[in-house]
């Protein structure tokens, strides 16, 4: 069951039972990285890619800057552009709501020759880009957005040439702009050398980017917490097909979702690797959750009786919406701090779960940096997903342990990044229904 448009409503009911096997959705951020580094040279082959609506778009781009990418059976087979982006249709190109493609492709389109438009929509077009845009401009490259904080659209005269080296970066909004030029660096003029002016927020993300770099033959030196570097002319030489495990990020859903009732559930092929979102497993466990892993399988006999904990979620914040929810179901009281940039996602990932779970019962104080979830009794109603798909995911796990049933306008961002999940959800028994919005019934 793909989920298409916005104009969908995702009706949960409580659901008594959950059990049954599913695999989880493939790695969005290993996706979106495989993609944009095989796209930049060789031919090569990315197997178990998530298709959503994310690398959808990035797939699309990038076919629309020169590099062939073809879908077989189980992947992608990408030819990539020698590192020279080009324009084959027309000067604007659009990275729709990817926050992750538009912080990446800033960094390359600089390699093209020509005047760029870089559009985008939704909420994305409120994002500040000024950390990236700040660096390019240094480093040489005519690149300017909307205002002080380059919002979209964002011009580009580029000329093919990206001087690189030294560079100070702020890292407390997003670490999207390491990522961005620690790929783009390898074609640059000069060494690169990346200096963090403040702590770097979701660190696991860069462990990821650095990691698909290292299977592309580039090296990245790290000295301490603060300091990346990247010598010029390393070539992108993929020597094999690179292999996208689950998204830990999507099944923290799914897990969470077999704690909280009479459960028996298995998600498949979660690997360890460098997604910091892994650490849903150390949560759940201090939380009083029984969960059991063997090899790439992960095992939920639910209900556990959960309690509270203090959270730092500075480097998980994908995870904050599913955890305002269990904190809501866990005794005493659950702190989420040290996530003020929450603020500049998709959403205000801080206010909009307390205002929507607070529809529902939810007892949450939104501070500066953070939540307090108190132990709450979650009753029925009529939420919004506020164009935001871990919102909407998280809202719906909410709706199965809830007393009544739960109804989430817009349920059709959930395909951002996780197409298939109303339909995981029906293997494993739950109790949802995905329905096209009728605009008379006031939904």
């Amino acid at each position: 069951m793909n989920i298409e448009g916005k104009e969908l409503i995702l009706k949960v009911g409580r659901t008594d039972r959950l059990f049954g096997a599913v695999r989880a959705p493939a790695s969005k951020s290993y996706t979106h990285r495989a993609i944009m580094i095989a796209a930049l040279n060789g031919k090569t082959r990315i197997v178990n890619p998530l298709y959503c609506e994310d690398t959808l778009n990035t797939i699309a781009l990038w076919r629309q800057l020169g590099v062939r990418i073809k879908k077989d059976t189980g992947g992608l087979v990408v030819e990539g552009c020698g590192g020279i982006p080009e324009l084959l249709h027309r000067n604007s190109v659009n990275v729709g709501e990817s926050g992750t493609l538009l912080r990446f492709i800033l960094s390359i389109l600089p390699l093209a020759v020509g005047q760029i438009v870089v559009r985008g929509r939704g909420s994305l077009v409120k994002r500040t880009n000024r950390q990236v845009i700040e660096v390019l401009q240094a480093w040489g490259v005519e690149i300017e957005g909307r205002g002080p904080e380059h919002k979209l659209p964002i011009r580009i005269e580029a000329n093919g040439v990206l001087r690189g080296g030294t560079a100070q970066v702020d890292g407390s909004v997003t670490s999207q702009v390491i990522s961005s030029l620690l790929i783009a660096a390898p074609f640059a003029r000069n060494d690169t050398v990346l200096s963090l002016s403040s702590p770097l927020v979701s660190k696991p993300y860069v462990d990821i980017t650095v990691d698909v770099l290292k299977w592309a033959g580039i090296k990245v030196k790290r000295t301490g917490a603060r300091k990346f570097g990247v010598r010029k002319g390393q070539a992108f030489l993929p020597r094999k097909a690179f292999e996208v495990h689950g998204d830990w990020s999507a099944a923290a859903f799914l897990l969470a979702a077999a704690v909280l009732m009479k459960s028996d559930v298995t998600i498949r092929d979660l690997a360890l690797d460098c997604q910091g979102d892994r650490r849903i497993l150390a949560i759940l466990r201090s939380m009083g959750a029984k969960i059991t892993q063997s090899g790439l399988n992960v095992r939920v006999r639910g209900p556990s009786k959960l309690h509270g904990v203090d959270i730092d979620g500075v480097d998980i914040p994908d995870l904050v919406p599913i955890l305002t929810v269990l904190g809501c179901f866990a005794s005493g009281t659950t702190r989420i701090r040290n996530v003020a940039h929450l603020v500049h996602k998709e959403s205000d990932r801080l206010a909009m779960p307390a205002l929507e779970l607070g529809k529902l019962g939810a007892k949450i104080v939104v501070r500066s940096d953070g939540l307090v979830v108190r132990h709450s009794t979650l009753h029925g109603g009529v939420v919004s997903a506020c164009n935001d798909h871990r919102i909407a995911m998280s809202l719906a796990v909410a709706g199965l342990s809830a007393g009544q049933a739960v109804t989430i306008r817009g349920a059709g961002c959930i395909a951002k990044s996780y197409p298939g999940f109303a339909a995981d959800m029906k293997k494993l028994h739950a109790n949802v229904q995905l329905l096209r919005c009728k605009r008379e019934s006031g939904l």
